[in-house]
């Protein structure tokens, strides 16, 4: 027979008075509880910019700047929407890739939506309402170390996942590291390692089959692609660097020295580029733009990228005559799931070089191995179904 606490206390106190009784009662019952709560260990952070970062215990509250985090812990965690407390622009999520994550983890919608992308929008006071132990910055700029300043003054701690514009880190490393600093954040060390080590195998292997390839092609990418030619990534773009280490080399660079920036339709005519690479999304394609991405099937997927080409004087570009117009998911080029795209891009590129590499196999990978929620849909396509595939 179990006896209760306060019996064993009093017969253990030899009949002390039952206001002594009670007190030692709570105070073993407080070191019960105590006792049932999971023991942490401290966690010391050095995240992408060098700041050391402290954590009590593994973030379970994380607010963030960036949706598409969702596709980092779904990468590491079982229930990844379990460990967002808050959002900025969900809408910027893939529409279809959404309501996969929604039929499997309802709650999704519940996220509470703070703060923003950019820093100058952002109110501390949203961020600190939804109770976060943790805030993650997944793009660098100057004004979030103020908003960081202020809000672990608040007791909330704050992690960048990349580096400063400008500041190029091997583009593998770069996901490969941000994934790492988020396991170790949320207590998934182990399965976050497994997924770097993927990623560096994957793209060491794309490496070796361009050692001694001098030659680049030049390339025009089309970013949302659809009523204007052509909004470019600039040379400090992730997305340039992606193409750089597939053996490409995306002429916006040239033009735009920053982050992004918009060439004219002339000026692609007259780059001649060998290939034609649009970026697009689901929500693009009731505006006449690329559909692609989750939920959208390949047929789709290639008579969206056939109407985009059509227009804006693309009809004209060499590229898009011999068949080497390909489309790609920008939520995907921007994620970390760039690996795919990453796998595109090089077999486009240089496709005797690559051989057997095939990126749609790598996303079978990914979602067995990694994925919380399977990506189903198309994510790379090309105009010309004759032509080199992933």
């Amino acid at each position: 027979m179990v006896m209760p606490l306060a019996a064993v206390v009093s017969r253990w106190a030899g009949g002390l008075p039952a206001f002594y009784c009670s007190l030692m009662s709570l105070a073993i019952l407080a070191a019960v509880l105590s006792l049932a709560r999971p023991a942490y260990a401290e966690i010391l952070l050095q995240d992408a910019i060098g700041r050391e970062v402290r954590l009590v215990a593994p973030a379970r509250r994380i607010v963030t700047n960036e949706s598409m985090l969702l596709y980092s812990l779904a990468l590491i965690d079982p229930d990844p929407v379990a460990k967002i407390a808050g959002w900025a622009r969900p809408g910027r999520i893939d529409g279809g890739v959404y309501k996969a994550f929604q039929k499997k983890f309802p709650d999704i919608d519940a996220i509470a939506e703070v703060g923003s992308v950019v820093p100058e929008n952002v109110s501390v006071e949203a961020i600190l309402a939804v109770s976060p132990d943790l805030f993650i910055v997944s793009l660098w700029q100057q004004e979030w170390q103020d908003i960081a300043t202020q809000l672990e003054r608040a007791g909330v701690p704050v992690i960048f996942l990349d580096r400063p514009e400008g500041v190029k880190r091997d583009p593998a490393e770069a996901t490969a590291f941000s994934v790492e600093l988020l396991g170790q954040a949320i207590g998934r060390e182990g399965q976050a390692r497994k997924f770097a080590a993927f990623v560096r195998e994957k793209y060491r292997q794309v490496g070796d089959r361009l050692s001694g390839i001098s030659t680049r092609p030049k390339v025009v990418i089309d970013v949302h692609a659809g009523a204007i030619c052509c909004y470019t990534p600039g040379s400090d773009n992730r997305i340039s660097h992606y193409l750089e280490l597939a053996g490409g080399h995306n002429i916006g660079a040239d033009m735009a020295s920053g982050y992004d920036g918009q060439l004219n339709p002339e000026y692609v005519l007259s780059a001649n580029p060998d290939i034609y690479i649009g970026t697009g999304s689901p929500h693009l394609g009731p505006q006449g733009g690329l559909a692609i991405g989750g939920g959208i099937d390949e047929a789709a997927a290639r008579h969206s990228l056939a109407d985009v080409t059509s227009r804006n004087l693309l009809a004209n570009l060499s590229a898009v005559k011999n068949g080497r117009a390909y489309a790609v998911s920008h939520q995907l080029a921007i994620s970390s799931l760039n690996l795919v795209v990453f796998e595109c891009l090089a077999k486009w590129s240089h496709p005797e070089a690559m051989g057997d590499l095939d990126p749609a196999k790598t996303l079978d990978e990914l979602n067995e191995h990694f994925l919380a929620v399977p990506l189903e849909g198309t994510f790379c396509v090309a105009a010309d179904p004759a032509s080199t595939m992933p």
